[in-house]
């Protein structure tokens, strides 16, 4: 996000706050310019979430180092970040999502998710899939605001990621604990992948879209680093 905004989103707040309430926290920090409380669109009811202008980036700045990961009285804790122009702009083209479920006393929310997902062929994982990574192609800021907005996405594509065999619990724990794995334990097609994107040429990058060129720079610096495993040794 940029961090010379003067807006913030702050989230995870109860649905049932209300406006009042959120103003109350911002204010907590400085004076408040705007504030706008989100609302699912088919319930009517509060997402959790608001985008707060408070006319300057030093009281923003504030309000990320003070108010992200706050208690709130009900042990949950406040997200607070940056939010830019373009997120602002994009607030109501978000794709309608599904009603939630109920999670009950003893359920958490991974639990929830891989029970619904278990009835899923890998056939329809893979479009589902599919589906996940044109939108990230396309319009990969939306989709960067989207999976933020709702992190159960997130693990609802590693879940339908697992059901359709195309990666396994190795690999995610290497990305998520950023750990290389030994050689013998990538496949031939990541390792071929990783080594035909480690020889693009600057030429090559060139002709890619700032998105795409952010993303393939991020990977040739992890293979360097070795995050991947030995990848380039024959």
């Amino acid at each position: 996000m940029d961090s010379t905004s003067t807006t913030v989103s702050i989230g995870k707040f109860p649905f049932d706050y209300t406006e009042e309430q959120v103003l109350e926290i911002a204010r907590s920090v400085g004076p408040v310019l705007d504030l706008k409380l989100l609302f699912d669109e088919l319930t009517g009811k509060s997402k959790g979430y608001a985008i707060i202008n408070f006319g300057d980036n030093e009281t923003a700045a504030s309000a990320v180092r003070n108010l992200n990961y706050m208690t709130l009285p009900n042990g949950r804790f406040l997200r607070c970040t940056f939010i830019n122009d373009y997120d602002i702009s994009n607030q109501e083209r978000l794709p309608p999502l599904p009603l939630g479920v109920q999670i009950h006393p003893n359920e958490n929310s991974q639990q929830v998710i891989s029970n619904i997902l278990s009835s899923i062929d890998s056939n329809s994982a893979l479009r589902i899939l599919k589906e996940a990574k044109t939108m990230s192609t396309e319009n990969p800021k939306l989709t960067k605001l989207l999976l933020e907005r709702f992190p159960q996405l997130a693990h609802a594509l590693v879940e339908l990621s697992l059901i359709s065999n195309i990666t396994n619990g190795d690999l995610i724990e290497m990305t998520l604990n950023k750990k290389g794995l030994p050689l013998n334990e990538l496949s031939l097609d990541h390792i071929t992948l990783l080594r035909s994107v480690h020889n693009l040429t600057d030429k090559d990058i060139a002709t890619l879209d700032e998105s795409k060129k952010d993303i393939i720079n991020q990977i040739r610096k992890e293979i360097d680093k070795g995050s991947y495993g030995e990848v380039l040794q024959e």
